[in-house]
């Protein structure tokens, strides 16, 4: 098999809406297109940037579903970078470098076949979240990830645990209900809204249900964040915060996903996490 790699690219500017990525800048070339002498995807990298479209301090997440034919996957939605914004004219900010969400994966791919790839801007409606993803084809590193699944919620009280139920378009999805044996990795991260004058507010992640094979705490800690929304450089958008795990499931029984806000209360923190199975 031979290296390979491309990408697609799209400006999101609806709210929890499917947005197909389909340009490279002046072209179009629509649905990536499985090069004839590969065999899977072995990573897949998200990339955002922002375009604010008020004088406030916004938060968002975001996500990708990949699908069609010409790959081998049941769920296909993989979370993408989450962040904090705020705008030029009330908050003097200066500038924000984003980092990348990178997915090591084993994703079988049909030669020739077809795919396509929607991006969702999720959480707040920051204006435009623009998208790009690449795809590369049967790298020098093999990852394990053969499919992927997330949930997301609003979380707007402090130490309050809320169930994650929402997928792609808003739509309530429920309980994670694993196709797949073995959960290998966890990603979780939040966009904070903040309405107050400062905020000082770290996030945990719980997991329970008849899902899992065992029982445990499976309790799990993102990023924190401490920030003053009067001073402004406020900006950030990373990654998602990365867990090695070997948690066993009951194929199609529930796993339960619940999120809280840790010590303080942002406003609002757009919360996301997601299941990469092995």
């Amino acid at each position: 098999m031979v290296y390979d790699a491309d990408y697609r690219e799209q400006s999101i500017t609806e709210l929890e809406t499917a947005t197909p990525l389909v340009a490279q800048g002046a072209d179009t070339p629509g649905a990536f297109v499985v090069p004839t002498n590969v065999s899977k995807i072995t990573e897949i990298i998200i990339s955002c940037f922002a375009n604010i479209a008020a004088d406030a301090v916004m938060g968002f997440t975001s996500a990708i579903h990949v699908y069609g034919s010409g790959v081998v996957l049941s769920e296909g939605w993989f979370p993408g970078p989450t962040g904090t914004l705020d705008s030029v004219a009330v908050y003097s900010s200066s500038h924000t470098d984003m980092e990348v969400q990178r997915y090591l994966t084993n994703i079988p791919v049909k030669p020739g076949g077809q795919f396509s790839i929607d991006g969702y801007m999720l959480g707040e409606d920051i204006g435009a979240l623009h998208m790009m993803v690449e795809v590369v084809y049967d790298g020098p590193v093999v990852g394990k990830i053969r499919d992927m699944d997330y949930r997301s919620i609003n979380l707007t009280a402090a130490n309050t645990l809320v169930t994650l139920t929402e997928r792609g378009a808003a739509v309530v999805e429920g309980d994670i209900r694993p196709a797949y044996g073995l959960i290998g990795e966890i990603h979780l991260g939040w966009g904070a809204k903040i309405t107050g004058a400062e905020a000082a507010v770290g996030f945990a992640v719980h997991l329970s249900g008849p899902g899992l094979q065992t029982a445990g705490n499976l309790k799990f800690i993102g990023r924190g964040i401490s920030l003053h929304t009067d001073i402004g450089n406020n900006g950030s958008i990373k990654p998602l915060t990365k867990y090695m795990v070997t948690i066993p499931t009951k194929l199609g029984n529930a796993i339960r996903i619940q999120a809280q806000m840790i010590e303080g209360d942002v406003g609002t923190a757009y919360s996301i996490v997601g299941f990469a199975y092995y």
